[in-house]
């Protein structure tokens, strides 16, 4: 199966989590539902532009949306959002009440390398 692709035709960095991933991230980090579609849109590495022009918005709407995102998230650049969003995901792989799948098989087991 071929990942989904970006709007230049690069493979969807989104895709990288499932959506159920997505919706878990966003409740951990309080994010709103348009705020977790521009962090999508940072995954796929499109520019303020792009972004505004899939979500219909405006780019200083997307603008202030990031600006308010490196506040709540206290980051201060995209490279710094996306390593939040992704140490998110690692804690909630860790989370035995979290619906996210280990990153390890044999994290339930106790035996991965990367649970110590």
């Amino acid at each position: 199966m071929q990942p989904a692709e970006a709007s230049d035709g690069r493979p969807s960095g989104r895709r990288l989590f499932s959506p159920v991933v997505w919706t878990c991230i966003g409740q951990r980090l309080s994010l709103s539902e348009r705020e977790l579609q521009i962090v999508q849109g940072l995954f796929d590495d499109e520019p303020q532009k792009v972004i505004a022009e899939e979500l219909g918005i405006s780019s200083h709407t997307v603008h202030t949306h990031l600006e308010r995102l490196y506040h709540k998230l206290q980051v201060t650049s995209r490279v710094d959002l996306v390593v939040r969003i992704a140490e998110c995901h690692v804690l909630l792989c860790q989370d035995p009440d979290s619906p996210v799948p280990p990153l390890c098989p044999q994290y339930t087991a106790g035996r991965c390398p990367l649970s110590s």
